[in-house]
């Protein structure tokens, strides 16, 4: 097999820089005051019915404690809130206030419109074999993180 790591890192590295540039643009164009971090945040919440912080965490590969951080902060520019899981009192569950729905609504139109600019021109075959290869790609590091952690 051909040695393409480095190209293939230097692609995905285009590739994420890419989308949190255009994410960069549109929070600048839309006045919302966060970084691309917190579109990810809210994307979870908007996306996982009963989210938890750990639940963020785990999905995103972050620790819990940045992770309440910015939940923190979206609480205090009232996007989120908290509400009380019904089987466990001691924890909670997180939702987008109307706020945070339409706040996420206006990012969520400008990352699809990055989406498809990315994958403007390929195929619906070219993409699917993307989406294999990168999920294969993403499973091998799930296996080497546990292996070597």
């Amino acid at each position: 097999m051909a040695k393409f790591e480095r190209d293939i890192q230097t692609a995905l590295i285009g590739i994420i820089s890419g989308l949190k540039h255009a994410m960069r643009y549109a929070m600048n164009d839309s006045d919302i005051p966060l970084s691309p971090l917190y579109f990810i945040i809210l994307k979870m919440i908007h996306d996982y019915p009963n989210c938890t912080p750990m639940l963020i965490a785990h999905r995103c590969g972050r620790d819990k404690g940045q992770v309440t951080r910015l939940v923190k902060e979206l609480e205090s520019q009232a996007m989120v809130e908290r509400f009380p899981n019904p089987e466990d009192k001691r924890s909670f569950f997180l939702r987008l206030t109307e706020q945070g729905k339409n706040c996420f609504g206006t990012l969520e139109r400008y990352d699809i419109d990055a989406l498809e600019a990315m994958t403007h021109g390929l195929t619906d075959e070219q993409l699917q074999h993307f989406l294999d290869i990168a999920n294969i790609m993403s499973e091998n590091l799930s296996l080497y993180q546990k292996s070597t952690h």
